[in-house]
């Protein structure tokens, strides 16, 4: 149900591709969550288990955003962000519910562009509240296309949640997209 709000809600829904019965059953027949103790697992996690292709755009923001939030030099100069089922199944019109986080298992994935439109990174929000290697709750990475690691699970976010914590992050489990919402 709240997949069908976020896709015909005010302010343009959920704005992403395929039908709600597309979402449910990606939700549905999304992997367990497991323990991820490897940059590789998570990089195979979001391009080949649960590949970012079948993610849904973040709800409520334009499709490619350009610039920085205050505070933040990373993600630029074009970034599209979108999320797996797991996480969209979190939102209720869009928004994380107050006083809520999102689920384990939930990702966040951007495909950070050049200007071009090239795709030069992928910075990975994975959660796993349990897992040693996350930071506030989430494993954080960044990986070139071709798969080498730009930014390591190993480092626990200490790069990431500095920017992350500021302005609205932290209301919103440290998902600052959320300040890009129209």
């Amino acid at each position: 149900m709240r997949l069908l709000q976020q896709q015909s809600g005010a302010g343009g829904g959920a704005n992403s591709t395929g039908s709600v019965r597309d979402h449910v059953a990606a939700r549905d027949s999304a992997p367990a969550v497991t323990a991820i103790s490897s940059d590789a697992e998570l990089f195979t996690r979001v391009t080949q288990k649960e590949p970012f292709a079948t993610y849904g755009l973040f709800p409520n923001a334009d499709e490619i955003t350009s610039g920085t939030l205050n505070g933040s030099s990373a993600h630029h100069p074009l970034v599209r962000t979108s999320l797996n089922a797991t996480a969209l199944g979190a939102l209720q019109n869009g928004k994380l519910p107050a006083g809520t986080k999102f689920p384990n298992g939930s990702v966040i994935f951007k495909d950070v562009r050049t200007n071009s439109g090239t795709t030069v990174t992928y910075a990975v929000m994975y959660k796993d509240t349990d897992n040693r290697l996350a930071g506030n709750g989430w494993l954080w990475a960044e990986f070139n296309p071709n798969g080498s690691i730009g930014y390591s699970i190993t480092n626990r976010g200490a790069g990431c949640t500095s920017c992350h914590s500021l302005e609205r992050g932290p209301e919103n489990d440290f998902v600052r997209t959320f300040e890009r919402q129209r």
